[in-house]
């Protein structure tokens, strides 16, 4: 990683190359994100990818490092963390879904991952901003699922 006043003197392409930059990061983020995986165990087992509990582990403390996740107790257990999108990560979610429609236009993933998110791979600003007011509410105000809209419960379903 780039360390402190270096930051200033690259390029933002290559500072967040460097930041996010890599698979584990990005598919940590989604599975968070999107599909509401908040705990270590959710993520570990539930990963789609099969990451492995070690790289999980480091990925989670990177991403705590630079500012995009944060750690709450699990208010169902008491021995739980749960992991908390920053308003730094909220704000990263629309180049994930953007991610997500060049994938899909040009090398064709599997529908079946698609077709759940597919309304936020356009160009709907309002649908994507009440979709990450949603993400404050989970993540920044700590609102139940239950609470917030309805498409949090399915995408993580």
């Amino acid at each position: 990683m780039i360390q402190g006043s270096i930051e200033r003197d690259i390029c933002p392409i290559g500072l967040a190359a460097d930041l996010i930059g890599d698979k584990w990061s990005l598919v940590i983020l989604r599975d968070i994100s999107i599909l509401s995986r908040r705990n270590f165990n959710q993520l570990f087992k539930q990963n789609l990818e099969g990451i492995s509990s070690g790289t999980l582990a480091k990925r989670l403390k990177r991403l705590m490092d630079i500012g995009l996740l944060t750690v709450s107790k699990d208010q169902t257990h008491s021995q739980k963390k749960l992991y908390c999108l920053t308003e730094s990560a909220i704000q990263f979610i629309p180049i994930i879904f953007n991610l997500a429609h060049w994938a899909d236009v040009h090398h064709h993933p599997s529908q079946i991952f698609i077709k759940p998110i597919e309304a936020y791979l356009g160009d709907d600003k309002g649908l994507i901003d009440n979709f990450l007011n949603g993400l404050r509410q989970i993540h920044l105000e700590h609102k139940p699922l239950a609470e917030v809209d309805e498409i949090f419960l399915e995408l993580a379903s």
